[in-house]
């Protein structure tokens, strides 16, 4: 039953409510049909009833049941929210008072009072399983009473009108020890599956930070071994060597400062921007942290190809790449900044971009605040 609630979890309901299928295509098919049910006995049991306010009775009576029957199924919450347990009570008591004084007095059929009773029992013991017993119980009785009243008045005998109450008490204990028994199991059951499901978040994430490292480990590993292990059996490096050093080191450092942007393309665009005389600033302060998964994946790849474009079309000067913290309007800003001219271009996570321009020089990216 666990499994079949799960495919249409709702996380508004809680653990308990999930459990036991509340407001699942099941459950409401079982309603649904009882519905029916009840509407096919109360039309062949009245068959012989001809009154009108009689009729209008007996069909507000459905009416009631059935608006109790939706919100114990559709109220989200456990348990089940005062107000909402109220007006099912109230629903219930209503269904039942409406029904049986709009019965013959003598009855003429024998299951005439079957559907509201069975629907009475059927509401208040959801009630009961949605975590408010006490309400239930108490509903319960007053039906009883309503009963008594109605059985002498209907000269039945206040004993006879008692007696068709007494069966459903005993689906108000079943569905009483279900709130008192189950609920408690059903809350340790998503407990402990929510406990997994952190486990399992924590360790995909220390799966992709070891992902991470060992990424950054072979970049290291393959970009500066072969420089570092000149360095250590002391060979002269020449003038291209130290050039190409250089441009090891920056896009490594890259790769520590800005990890979002550690992109083959903007890698290769920021290496030949450098090879040019162009200096590039990469800085990321986490933006695309906070977004979901899919939406930083396309947010990720814009970016990177508008930063290439931009790093392509540098010449000289001085390129700062930075994505922005959490928060921000914009999720990134490109500033390009050469002899006679800054370009600033801003990107959100839409993907729009806007771009402005001065005469002036900006402020150094090494001044910018970090957060």
């Amino acid at each position: 039953m666990i499994g079949n609630c799960e495919r249409g979890r709702d996380v508004e309901r809680g653990a308990v409510d999930n459990a036991f299928g509340i407001g699942s295509f099941p459950l409401w098919l079982a309603m649904g049909i009882f519905g029916c049910g009840y509407l096919v006995v109360t039309v062949y049991a009245n068959n012989d009833v001809t009154g009108v306010w009689q009729w209008i009775g007996i069909i507000a009576g459905l009416v009631f049941f059935a608006a109790g029957g939706f919100l114990i199924l559709d109220v989200p919450g456990d348990p089940l929210p005062v107000p909402a347990t109220v007006v099912i009570s109230v629903l219930a008591v209503a269904g039942v008072t409406a029904s049986l004084f709009s019965l013959p007095f003598p009855l003429t059929h024998v299951i005439q009072t079957g559907p509201p009773i069975g629907a009475s029992v059927i509401v208040l013991a959801f009630v009961a399983v949605r975590g408010r017993p006490s309400a239930a119980w108490t509903a319960s009785i007053v039906i009883s009473v309503i009963a008594t009243v109605w059985g002498h008045v209907a000269t039945q005998g206040a004993m006879w009108g008692l007696a068709v109450t007494l069966p459903g008490y005993a689906i108000m204990i079943m569905g009483s020890l279900f709130s008192l028994m189950l609920r408690p199991m059903a809350r340790q059951l998503y407990a402990l599956r929510e406990a997994n499901e952190r486990q399992a978040a924590r360790d995909a994430a220390a799966a992709a930070a070891a992902e991470v490292r060992h990424r950054r480990l072979a970049a290291v590993d393959e970009r500066a071994r072969p420089i570092l292990t000149r360095i250590v059996e002391r060979r002269e490096f020449s003038a291209d060597e130290v050039a190409v050093a250089r441009l090891i080191e920056a896009q490594l450092r890259d790769g520590i400062r800005a990890s979002d942007l550690d992109l083959p393309q903007v890698r290769d665009a920021a290496w030949r921007a450098r090879q040019r005389g162009v200096k590039v600033v990469l800085l990321d302060d986490g933006g695309l942290s906070v977004l979901a998964d899919d939406e930083a994946a396309r947010a990720r790849d814009r970016l990177a190809a508008a930063v290439a474009e931009l790093l392509a079309d540098a010449e000289s000067g001085r390129v700062t790449v930075r994505i922005h913290p959490p928060g921000r309007n914009t999720l990134a800003s490109v500033g390009v900044d050469t002899d006679d001219q800054v370009e600033l271009v801003e990107f959100t996570a839409a993907g729009t971009a806007h771009s402005s321009s001065s005469a002036t020089p900006a402020p150094s990216a090494d001044r910018w605040p970090a957060r």
